[in-house]
């Protein structure tokens, strides 16, 4: 299950998992994600998750017209598909999305075939 690890001043404050239903981040207590941040909207963001047809989870993150902005990677966004280590700020707060499958897959997408039967080339 994929984690977003809570930074703030190069700290780790927190490590939350991502639940399939998603969650939302924001400075009301009703969110999934509190942040106690004036530069954070009520409810700033939030993830969503997507099954695949092969039943792999993808995840985004979108903004929900905060005023200050979501930015990953430290570009301005309104929808992200999150890779794995993408840096997510909101406000003050740092997030680093962290997804252990994404990095098998990723680890796997880098044999190519050769043009000679049963070799496979490593990227």
């Amino acid at each position: 299950m994929p984690i977003l690890v809570q930074r703030l001043n190069d700290l780790i404050v927190d490590k939350i998992e991502i639940p399939q239903k998603g969650l939302s981040i924001g400075r009301s207590v009703k969110n999934d994600v509190y942040l106690d941040d004036p530069s954070t909207s009520q409810i700033h963001s939030k993830i969503e998750t997507k099954e695949l047809k092969d039943g792999n989870l993808i995840y985004f993150i979108s903004d929900l017209n905060s005023t200050n902005q979501t930015f990953v990677n430290g570009n301005s966004i309104k929808e992200h598909l999150l890779c794995d280590q993408d840096v997510i700020e909101i406000g003050v707060n740092q997030f680093k999305f962290v997804d252990e499958n994404e990095e098998s897959l990723a680890a796997t997408q880098q044999f190519k075939k050769s043009w000679i039967p049963g070799i496979l080339i490593l990227r």
